[in-house]
């Protein structure tokens, strides 16, 4: 059942988990000005165990909606921005600074929300013991998950990480990314089987799901494609927002109004005759033939947003969102009956305020279990990789296709790419397969990341960034943290 809640109630449960990080001001936190926060002798009582459990939900959703959403995949070919501020615009040429940009938000948000899950978690334990008679399975298991996908979404858009064991006693040890996603399986799997002994069926396909997506990120298909293959058909998990102050979908700013942020990448359609190899040629300025695949929407005119400079094709909602029309822009023809011919502003743009977004469900799952088995073994595979492969180009409005080996897999990585637009996938699947397939990309250089001069010519080339540092925030606020000699330059990873 998909869940509606006002979101002070998350606020409120937030506000003083946060009290718990080392750089909070507790004082601040208790003013009599902010009379709706809980006092911090009140987190040990059971009966808030709801309140508590919505701000978990809440700290992971907003973190995972802005930054994640919103501003990792400027890393990768998803989106261009028309952002006016300075730092911003420097990642979407891969450049991520340690002092600034999405960098800290990141890392804060998500480090935030892995706390918060763990430690009500540790309390859930608690009550449990006290009182064996009330049923905490349920809230146990929810909490684990989101504490678990905390975890692998941090280790999915971070070079490197600090996992403290307690927020009193900041830990000296970076890990990696691949030490991040290992912290994540002890979440998750205690997670489902929490849930799955409870017979909370929705919590324990959102553990596999988590499972997989953390599997395949550590390169252990076998395990990928157990879990992803156990997940129920129909399964969907979804981060809910409504319109009222606190609980919108931020998502909203970036295609509304004359200062709009976000534009589609021209290389990731492919369908776009604009780009020489020195800057963005607008010489179409009514895209509309090319748009037969209603994942990949976007407005016809390109137009200029929050810097006055940069010129955009405002997104349009994709499979991951609630308005999702399955419409498309160009017109029915031979090559594709069932295209609709939608008018431009009949469509839905990428969120209004109470647009909801997937967080997980059966078709990423099966995305997961079908790149597990082609990068297991694609020939003995291949017949089920295939299927799938003409199963989702048949939702975009593609003829069937019939390939093998690397030309199955390049077809099967951009069906995801279609499926999970905008989802907050694209930055850890670039990345996974750079570590994975190197050298198989689609650029000049076989690299999978934009490389070579910037749409927006004036910016100049792409820099070499494909993750986001540990931000200056927590060398400041970690005594035992080296800082790294040069933090321009990426960690050796």
């Amino acid at each position: 059942m998909r869940r509606k809640h006002r979101a002070w109630l998350g606020v409120c449960a937030g506000g003083v988990m946060l009290a718990l990080a080392p750089a909070c001001n507790l004082d601040e936190l208790l003013e009599v000005e902010n009379p709706e926060e809980i006092p911090v002798d009140r987190l040990n009582d059971p009966s808030l165990l709801q309140v508590q459990l919505n701000g978990v939900k809440d700290a992971f959703e907003n973190a995972y909606t802005e930054p994640v959403i919103e501003w990792s995949n400027f890393l990768t070919d998803e989106v261009i921005t028309g952002l006016n501020w300075e730092d911003y615009a420097r990642v979407n040429q891969r450049l991520a600074s340690y002092l600034e940009g999405p960098t800290a938000q990141i890392f804060e948000e998500l480090s935030r929300s892995l706390r918060m899950g763990h430690d009500l978690s540790e309390r859930i334990r608690g009550w449990a013991t006290a009182d064996p008679g009330t049923d905490f399975d349920a809230a146990l298991a929810t909490a684990l998950a989101f504490a678990g996908y905390s975890a692998v979404v941090l280790a999915e858009n971070m070079c490197q990480a600090v996992i403290s064991p307690e927020p009193d006693n900041p830990s000296a040890t970076v890990l990696s990314q691949a030490q991040t996603f290992e912290a994540s399986l002890p979440y998750l799997t205690e997670a489902l089987t929490v849930a799955e002994a409870a017979g909370e069926d929705d919590v324990a396909d959102l553990a596999r799901t988590g499972l997989a997506r953390a599997y395949l990120g550590l390169g252990r298909w076998t395990d990928a494609a157990s879990h992803a293959s156990q997940v129920s058909p129909g399964f969907e998990q979804w981060m809910e927002f409504v319109d009222i102050d606190g609980g919108r979908n931020t998502l909203e700013n970036t295609s509304h109004g004359g200062n709009f942020t976000h534009g589609i990448h021209p290389w990731f359609t492919g369908a776009h005759p604009s780009f020489d190899g020195t800057g963005f040629v607008f010489t179409n300025d009514n895209v509309i033939a090319p748009q037969t695949d209603p994942r990949i929407q976007h407005h016809p005119t390109d137009r200029t947003g929050h810097n006055a400079l940069t010129r955009l094709y405002k997104l349009y909602q994709g499979l991951r969102y609630s308005d999702y029309s399955g419409q498309t822009i160009a017109d029915s023809s031979a090559a594709c009956p069932t295209c609709t011919g939608t008018h431009p502003d009949s469509m839905p743009l990428i969120a209004e305020f109470d647009t909801d977004i997937l967080l997980a469900d059966y078709v990423e799952a099966q995305h997961h279990y079908h790149e597990a088995l082609a990068m297991d073994d694609i020939a003995a595979n291949q017949a089920a990789v295939l299927a799938f492969v003409n199963a989702r180009r048949a939702v975009g409005n593609q003829p069937p296709v019939a390939l093998s080996g690397p030309a199955l897999i390049t077809e099967l990585r951009k069906q995801r790419a279609r499926d999970l637009f905008m989802g907050g996938f694209r930055l850890p699947d670039l990345r996974r397969w750079t570590r994975f397939d190197a050298g198989n990309g689609p650029f000049a250089d076989g690299s999978y990341f934009p490389t070579g001069t910037h749409p927006n010519a004036q910016w100049g080339e792409y820099g070499p960034w494909t993750c986001f540092p540990i931000p200056l925030s927590e060398y400041e606020g970690n005594p035992n943290l080296p800082r790294p000699a040069n933090p321009n330059v990426p960690p050796d990873i």
